[in-house]
């Protein structure tokens, strides 16, 4: 809540700080696992290192585990990587060969996002479920071997999803 303090959820105008919780309240609910005190503390600190400016992987190492800031920092993204290929093929790639753990914190938080969707504008929404689908639909595509976790996640993100296009 400190490192995030005053941030905004762009589409919901939230306190960004609820976004982290959310996405380790789907991590609780979608994996079992003996390791789930690791990925709810990466759930909790996905976001930081990415969207906080004192935020360093040093940091997180120092204060958590080395396990903590790898996976944080295979889920921060690559702004120069992303400015060169877009956001959509930068996701694709990277969701690809990301470990399974990291995956599913990055499925969580797409599932937390998608949740968001009906706040924001109709533009929004709808360049936001395209990249969404186009991303789901590539890792489906027998790119990477999915866990049940996974298949699981992505299916509710398609459940969330055509919800809100019925409520259209």
């Amino acid at each position: 809540m400190e490192k995030h303090k005053g941030q905004k959820r762009k589409v919901s105008n939230m306190p960004y700080y609820r976004h982290p919780i959310s996405v380790a309240k789907n991590v609780e609910e979608f994996k079992k696992s003996t390791n789930l005190e690791l990925l709810m503390t990466v759930a909790l600190l996905h976001d930081t290192v990415e969207d906080c400016t004192n935020v360093t992987i040093q940091e997180i190492t120092e204060l958590f585990w080395e396990n903590v800031a790898f996976i944080v920092n295979e889920l921060t993204s690559d702004e120069e990587e992303i400015a060169k290929v877009g956001k959509t093929e930068y996701l694709k790639n990277k969701m690809t060969k990301m470990t399974s753990y990291a995956l599913v914190i990055k499925l969580s938080d797409r599932l937390d996002n998608v949740r968001d969707l009906n706040e924001g504008s109709e533009e929004f929404k709808e360049k936001y479920t395209k990249e969404t689908i186009e991303i789901l639909d590539h890792l489906e595509s027998w790119v990477r071997k999915l866990t049940y976790t996974h298949q699981k996640l992505i299916e509710k993100i398609r459940s969330v999803l055509a919800s809100q296009q019925i409520s259209k």
